[in-house]
């Protein structure tokens, strides 16, 4: 669903209370069921009916605040509204390939936990782990989204900016990207043994399996075994975008990087070429040529 920025801001003003809550919530839970959502409304608006809170519940999902869960009718804050409100602050700038490969070990370390957790048969660590595991998971998917776009973007302006630049100057900006972002991304991702991203994704999925497993025979609630399962599914739909994302990168930026290099080429065959006739003359050197 395209929610319009406009419209969402509105909505997060018309409904702060609510969501605030829920932020304050979302510290201690990963997804909310819709009658957990009804019954913080109808505290933070105790004057309302129970057909009032529910139709404010649909407002909130029918406006993009609260998201529908792929499987199941659990709820979740909208990635970037729960960012903003949180009032987190962007990380520093390491690059972004830097702080990718930074969530990507974090999920390694998460995953420990889990499986210490299992072994322990420890409920609360689990939960934990899970947890963490689920944000890190958001995180990493909303980075890679929005690298995407800076993608694009970046590929944009070069084709579009002055044509009398020389194209070193114009296309400096796709040059780095693909050197500092898109090649190192590419070998975190490399399916090998050397590649992180997907074999840390694979171990955190195949744990997440053995947690639901592992609360099943504990005989806990349908709702935690499902909250589980969600992060499981998760980590397998980051494995698809990293994969969508890298190839869109790689063609989106590619071609300029090979038109750029042809261009070099071309300039230093250029360069030796009129070295060799300053040299020689002209007619000797086109003789040898």
């Amino acid at each position: 669903m395209n929610i319009s920025p406009r419209s969402l801001v509105f909505s997060l003003g018309t409904h702060w209370d609510v969501i605030e809550w829920l932020v304050q919530k979302s510290r201690e839970q990963l997804y909310f069921e819709p009658e957990q959502v009804v019954s913080v409304i109808a505290k933070v608006y105790p004057n309302l009916s129970v057909m009032e809170c529910e139709e404010t519940l649909r407002k909130l999902a029918n406006s993009g605040l609260l998201e529908v869960l792929a499987r199941g009718n659990a709820l979740q804050i909208n990635s970037y509204v729960l960012e903003f409100v949180r009032g987190l602050t962007r990380e520093h700038e390491l690059g972004l390939s830097a702080v990718l490969h930074v969530r990507v070990q974090a999920i390694r370390d998460a995953n420990d936990k889990l499986n210490e957790g299992i072994q322990l048969n420890n409920m609360d660590m689990i939960r934990h782990a899970a947890m963490n595991l689920s944000e890190l998971f958001r995180q990493i998917s909303q980075q890679l989204d929005q690298d995407r776009h800076a993608i694009l973007d970046i590929a944009e302006k070069a084709k579009a900016s002055d044509s009398q630049l020389s194209a070193a100057h114009r296309y400096r900006e796709v040059l780095q990207a693909y050197d500092h972002y898109v090649e190192p991304m590419a070998q975190m991702m490399d399916s090998g043994a050397t590649g992180t991203f997907y074999r840390y994704l694979e171990q955190a999925e195949h744990s997440l399996d053995k947690a639901v497993e592992k609360l099943t025979t504990q005989g806990s609630l349908y709702t935690q075994r499902q909250h589980i399962r969600q992060v499981a599914f998760f980590a397998k739909e980051l494995r698809q975008l990293g994969r969508e994302v890298l190839k869109q990168c790689s063609d989106t930026l590619l071609p300029l990087r090979e038109e750029i290099r042809q261009h070099n080429q071309l300039t230093t065959s250029i360069s030796y070429l009129l070295g060799q006739v300053r040299k020689r003359g002209l007619t000797r050197t086109f003789r040898a040529t």
